[in-house]
């Protein structure tokens, strides 16, 4: 079954609906944006996706998902702010080694799809928004494109503040393929 889907007021997909999906962590990224140096500068950076699932039930329309993220992973550019975000003052890496989104409330109000789920970062739960942006057929599966604004205090990383910013601009893609879980 193809479902249109209005990802933006200016552009409707199609994608197939209906199944499960596993994210493909060799296509899918997290990439941020926030500011340092009192509001100064402009950091930029990624994080990768090391694996999720996403079910899609059509009759709802609902959609179910899991991603699970590196902490370690975090890079910015600059190997030490790299190993301080990973360290026990911001992440923790080495203690809490995934970062995750879980979501179950897809809803699409003024022609925009929302996806609306809870992120934890060491062990501290914050509600998060997803606008996705697009959604486009790759093989059988689909390709997401998605961003939110992440406000890391309601996280519980609140080192260097005013220094670093509190909140990052936050951009993802992951691919989806399709798959069946073993029973």
């Amino acid at each position: 079954m193809i479902h249109r889907i209005a990802a933006t007021p200016q552009a409707t997909v199609r994608v197939r609906v209906g199944g499960q999906y596993r994210l493909d962590p060799g296509g899918s990224l997290v990439t941020f944006r926030t500011r340092h140096l009192f509001g100064l500068g402009v950091t930029s950076g990624t994080l990768a996706v090391v694996g999720g699932e996403i079910t899609i039930d059509p009759a709802i329309p609902h959609a179910t998902v899991t991603a699970t993220i590196s902490a370690a992973s975090f890079s910015s550019g600059n190997r030490a702010r790299d190993r301080d975000v990973c360290s026990p003052r911001f992440l923790h890496a080495g203690q809490y080694p995934h970062i995750t989104f879980r979501a179950g409330t897809l809803t699409q109000a003024d022609g925009r799809w929302t996806l609306a789920g809870e992120l934890t970062v060491r062990q501290i739960s914050s509600p998060v928004t997803l606008a996705i942006d697009s959604v486009e057929p790759a093989g059988a599966g689909f390709r997401v494109r998605a961003t939110t604004r992440i406000d890391r205090y309601a996280l519980g990383v609140t080192a260097a503040r005013g220094l670093a910013a509190r909140h990052l601009e936050v951009d993802l893609a992951v691919i989806a393929e399709p798959w069946s879980p073993q029973r």
